[in-house]
């Protein structure tokens, strides 16, 4: 289907760059400026790029996931396989990989005993690399305009040595793990003592 419509692009684009071809047709140009040369590699890398910008996902399809049935998330974000125990005596969710902003993440929801997503998870940096002040400023960013209100930051590093962001808007609760070598932002009801 990608082909296709590539394909008719260039098509489209070709017809409308012939009709421009008469003996007339840089009459409107100025001496100075050379005409823009348009080439089909150019044009196809316009195309993926576009492509890759629609296909890759925002914060707010994981706070639609918060909620629904699980069965329904299971095709959202490219596909995602179950998640069972070792012993498959019991199901926490899903798990998935997609591109956040151009970067590749992994994301995964636990569901309750009723089948309904209860959280879900952004896992950004895994402890492959170390995380970088830029891009915690960055994620800050993204969440604190999805969520509408400033976050509040936890006193001291967690238990488990995590430094916590947390925002709570409209029935969300939003919450970012930073470690030197982990980043991650969970989303859930706000309930209790989370609202």
């Amino acid at each position: 289907m990608k082909k296709w419509r590539f394909m008719i692009a260039a098509a489209g684009c070709t017809a409308v760059l012939l009709t421009g071809c008469g003996s007339g047709a840089t009459s409107g140009l100025r001496e100075t400026e050379p005409p823009v040369e348009v080439t089909a590699a150019s044009e196809e890398a316009e195309t993926e790029a576009a492509e890759a910008a629609a296909e890759s996902a925002d914060l707010s399809d994981l706070t639609a996931m918060v909620g629904m049935r699980d069965e329904d998330t299971a095709d959202l974000l490219g596909g995602g396989e179950e998640n069972w125990t070792a012993d498959r005596s019991f199901y926490i969710g899903r798990l998935y990989e997609a591109e956040f902003y151009g970067i590749p993440c992994e994301v995964s929801t636990t569901c309750g005993d009723d089948g309904t997503v209860e959280s879900v998870s952004l896992r950004i940096v895994g402890g492959e690399r170390q995380v970088t002040e830029e891009e915690v400023n960055e994620w800050e960013a993204r969440v604190t305009e999805l969520m509408g209100t400033e976050p509040s930051m936890d006193g001291q590093v967690s238990e488990g040595g995590s430094t916590n962001r947390r925002w709570t808007a409209d029935g969300m609760a939003a919450t970012m793990y930073q470690m030197a070598d982990q980043l991650s932002i969970s989303f859930q009801p706000a309930v209790g003592e989370l609202h």
